[in-house]
């Protein structure tokens, strides 16, 4: 059974192969050897020709990840591509998550695919429409009671420290009689 690492690497040499990566193909093994042996050449080169990862690149690695049953992670992503700041690359990847259930809503199917299936399909993709809704619902009203409490909270605090400044400034004064 592979792993998400075979997968990982096999879809990195696909597209390295369609010369989807930086620096066109993937180097082989060799790449990068002059006739003197040197490694770092080549390595400079790869590495001058990288280019930041864009967020059509990020969807097409992602796609793949998904086809080949491996989870879009910020780390696979930048396992796949060879680089990447996970500062830039976590929104990117937000971004597509965030369009992939319509994406796969407006995906067409196969005129192969018979109608019972078809409904199946269409069936599955609201009931997890659904789900998202219900769970965005339920996250959205969890932070707004925690965000009340902790205006309670800040108010309280504003409250209470309003009383130490005039129980100093009382006993500056005190102080000065």
């Amino acid at each position: 059974m592979a792993t998400d690492h075979d997968a990982l690497w096999t879809i990195r040499q696909a597209l390295a192969e369609e010369g989807r990566l930086p620096g066109g193909r993937a180097p082989s093994p060799r790449a990068g050897s002059d006739a003197g042996g040197s490694q770092r050449a080549g390595s400079e080169r790869i590495a001058s020709e990288r280019m930041p990862l864009d967020q059509a690149q990020l969807d097409e690695i992602a796609w793949r990840m998904l086809r080949a049953g491996v989870q879009p992670t910020v780390e696979g992503i930048r396992a796949i591509y060879g680089s990447g700041s996970p500062n830039r690359l976590h929104p990117m990847l937000r971004r597509f998550y965030a369009g992939l259930a319509t994406r796969l809503q407006l995906a067409p199917l196969a005129d192969e695919v018979p109608a019972p299936l078809r409904q199946l399909w269409l069936q599955a993709l609201d009931l997890a429409s659904d789900a998202v809704r219900e769970r965005h619902d339920a996250q959205a009203e969890a932070l707004r009671k925690r965000v009340a409490e902790l205006e309670r909270r800040e108010a309280a605090l504003e409250r209470k420290l309003k009383r130490l400044r005039r129980a100093r400034a009382g006993g500056a004064d005190s102080a000065i009689d």
